[in-house]
């Protein structure tokens, strides 16, 4: 069965044991294989993933949601966990997707509450945070979403930046 490791290349290197270790708590516990749905993502696939439900309202130049029911994220570009970077411009993703998988190897998107919270529970002491989102506002689409816990605090320390940040100069 194919759980897509090899998009956890882009993780950032701190963050590759506590998704490991999650991944193998999940299947001796829950039973469960996951696939990676996604590590670190460019900015051009947010911007793909952010416009599914909303088009562009050219006057004020803001994303206007047309059909929430096709809203997957609201992270806008260069915004979210999964496009940070180092310095530098490597890949440095602060969070993951995660996704159980069926028997016959397929992702199974409709997975009950049960299972989430089982799941979070997990997350939590192999020290990922499931929560990135405000408690209560997670979308259908983001329920499998994992990152390290308050990275945007901890950006400048780890020598991390989101890609649309500037680097300031040496003083």
């Amino acid at each position: 069965m194919n759980q897509h490791l090899d998009r956890l290349d882009g993780l950032a290197p701190f963050l590759r044991t506590p998704v490991l270790t999650l991944l193998q708590r999940c299947q001796t516990k829950l039973g469960r294989t996951l696939l990676v749905v996604y590590g670190w993502r460019s900015v051009q696939e947010q911007a793909l993933l952010y416009q599914k439900g909303r088009r562009m309202d050219r006057e004020t130049g803001d994303w206007v949601v047309m059909d929430a029911s096709l809203v997957v994220t609201h992270a806008k570009p260069g915004t979210t966990a999964h496009n940070v970077i180092t310095l530098t411009g490597a890949r440095a993703s602060c969070a993951v997707d995660l996704i159980p998988l069926n028997a016959d190897g397929t992702a199974q998107w409709d997975v009950d509450m049960d299972f989430w919270d089982n799941l979070y529970e997990m997350a939590w002491r192999c020290g990922l945070d499931p929560l990135g989102d405000p408690i209560g506002s997670y979308l259908p689409a983001d329920r499998g979403h994992f990152e390290e816990p308050a990275w945007a605090l901890k950006l400048e320390g780890l020598a991390l930046m989101q890609p649309l940040q500037t680097v300031s100069p040496s003083v």
